[in-house]
Formats: C-alpha cells, structure tokens, sequence
C-alpha cells in the first residue's frame, strides 16, 4: 500500500512538472525561438519579416495534444523595386499542428490554419518582376531534386477571417480586389490527386482588364469543390456555386498550369436567373432600394473558353446572352422601362481577337415619359 502511495505522489510530480514546463518553457525560450526564426528567414528569405516576440506565444493546452502557435501583428515587406510596399501582414495567424509529428514523424500535419485581417497585395511589374519573389535561388538544387524527400507536409483545413487581396499584374495587364474576403478550405495535400472544398464570401469585388473596369464593388459569394491532380497544375471543377450581387453562374471544365502558358476548358451558364439578377450587376443599380426595383423576364447566358492562353496567345470563347419579354421600374423612375428583349452573340473560334464575332441580333426597349 505505501508502495502505490509512493508511485502515485512521484506519477503526480511527474505531470505537475510537465504541466509547468508547458506553461513555462515557452516563456522561457521566447528569445531563443525568436533568433532561430530570425536566422532561417535570412538564410531563405529576400524581404524584411516584422514580428514582436512578444506577440508571439506557443500553447500546449488550447488544442491538446495539438501544439497551437499564436502570431499578432505579422508583415513581409519586399526590396527594391517594391520598397514600401507590403506583401503580406496580418493582425494574427494561428498555426495548430500534431506535436507527435513534430516530435517523431517526417510527417508534418498541420491540423488547422487561422489569418484573421490578413491583407495580401500582390504586384507585377510590366517586366515580370514580382514582389512575391522573395526566396533566394538555392545552390544546390539539382542535388536536391536528385535526391527525393520522404518529408511530406499536409493541412486539415485553413480559414480566412476579414481578409483583403489586392492582384495587380501589370503584364497583362489585369487588377483583381477582394475586401471583406471571408473563406475556408479543406484538402489533402500530401495526396498526388484530392479534392480542394472551399467556401468564400466577399464583401466587394473589382476587376479590371485592359483598363477597362468590368466589376465593380460587387457582393460575392462562391462554394467549390475541385479535384487538384497532376502535381497541382490540373484543376477539375466538380461542384460549384457562384454569384456576384444577385447574378448567379455555374461552371464545369478544367485549368491547368503549364510550363510556359495556360490550359483550359471551361463552360459556363446562369442556372434559373431572372432579369432582375442581370440588374445587380449594372453599376448604380445595386443599392439598399434594390428589392423595391419591379422587375419581371427571363435571362439565359452560357459560353465557354477553350483552348491555350499565354502572352502571345488567347483561347477560343463564346457567349451567348437572351432576355426575353423584360421590364423594370425603378423608384426613382416615373414610368417602367418595357418590353425588353436582347439576342446576343459573341464568338471566337481561333483564338484571334480580329476574327471575333459580335451578332447583335435583337435589342428592343420602350420608355416613355
């Protein structure tokens, strides 16, 4: 009997101290965790990464026996010729992964991934510079293709809380800007093949080509399931949901990512939309009254993009629009807009913007005053 009174004071001293040492020894090696990070990031990385130690915290408890890292106030800042311009900074970044992979495995699996405000403003310059290229080139990269890993790396699931993206590609030259930007996802990624399930909502979406501004300030929200395979450079989209204000719009195809261009096959087509949801899109029209517009008809639109886009090459598309026997009022409006009908097609069979055709077949309104 004073034998197991024995084992279970020492058993009781033994988890005493291992809970003391998880609470203390991350306080204790705050400096030191901080100077690792510090050396790797100027062996690897070409930019300036911001973080104050003691916004940093490691915690054994909030997810045992998962080990959480806890990040505030994160920022990557490239060099010239994007000095004063941030990549990456976000209010806090949560990191939650297996401490026995951590410990024991060639297996990292990180369990989950939390950016709450994070504002990513990506930039290309008209020739080809990026401020996302911020790793230096390594030595011996032949050497380390030739001998293949048996580390490997996977996620449960990621979420973006509040989060901004600005794109600007001044190669294109093309301007993508998602605020408001709430997502979450979830895939194997140490699969050669798996489906990505995501869901994504924004608060306002602008988009510009050529300097022309086809989206603006638009309500989005898309759910997705698409099957990644070949080395992550094949998107196949399996299931999805897709609207823009009002206006919804479902796909089914494929993108892939090749070495020197892109490959694509995609259809697209407004599953049951209504003439009203067309409106949603026209700038202006989208406001708080917008459920007050009176609006009746039909709207079918469909088309596809097929075939290689690079710098010196577009794919082949399609797009053809119909209303039908349409009509809206406004309340600010005195009399209806009646009796809408449109025919609209736009083809391109090679790829070549000059061989477009545009077939107007029908357009007719009335308003009268």
């Amino acid at each position: 009997m004073r034998m197991v009174k024995k084992i279970l004071i020492g058993f009781s001293i033994l988890i005493g101290l291992v809970v003391v040492a998880a609470i203390v020894l991350p306080i204790l090696f705050k400096g030191k965790i901080k100077e690792m990070v510090d050396k790797e990031i100027a062996k690897n990385v070409n930019a300036d990464v911001v973080f104050d130690v003691n916004n940093f915290s490691l915690s054994f408890f909030r997810h045992f026996p998962n080990v959480s890292v806890e990040v505030k106030g994160l920022g990557v800042f490239n060099h010239e010729p994007f000095a004063g311009e941030y990549l990456f900074v976000v209010d806090r970044f949560d990191v939650e992964v297996n401490l026995k992979d951590v410990l024991f495995g060639n297996q990292l699996r990180v369990k989950g991934i939390t950016l709450v405000h994070p504002q990513i403003n990506v930039m290309v310059l008209k020739d080809g510079r990026a401020n996302y290229n911020i790793t230096y080139p390594s030595a011996d990269t032949a050497k380390k293709s030739a001998e293949p890993s048996t580390f490997s790396f996977g996620i449960d699931r990621w979420t973006i809380e509040g989060g901004s993206v600005k794109y600007d590609d001044a190669t294109m030259p093309f301007y993508l800007s998602l605020t408001g930007l709430n997502h979450s996802g979830s895939g194997n990624f140490n699969e050669k093949e798996f489906d990505l399930t995501t869901n994504t909502t924004a608060d306002s979406v602008t988009v510009k080509y050529g300097g022309v501004e086809y989206i603006t300030n638009k309500r989005a929200f898309v759910a997705m399931v698409i099957n990644i395979s070949e080395n992550y450079t094949k998107y196949t989209f399996k299931e999805n949901q897709a609207k823009l204000n009002d206006f919804a719009l479902g796909f089914d195809g494929w993108f892939k990512m090749n070495e020197k261009d892109y490959g694509m096959d995609i259809s697209f087509k407004s599953p049951e939309n209504s003439f009203k949801s067309i409106l949603s899109l026209v700038p202006g029209m989208y406001s708080k009254d917008f459920d007050k517009v009176e609006t009746k008809g039909d709207l079918a639109l469909s088309g596809f993009v097929k075939g290689t886009y690079s710098g010196q090459q577009l794919p082949a598309f399609n797009l053809s629009a119909q209303v039908k026997e349409a009509m809206f009022k406004y309340p600010s409006l005195p009399t209806p807009v009646n009796n809408i009908n449109m025919d609209l097609l736009i083809d391109n069979k090679t790829g070549v913007i000059q061989n477009t055709l545009v077939d107007l077949k029908k357009l007719h309104l009335e308003y009268f005053k």
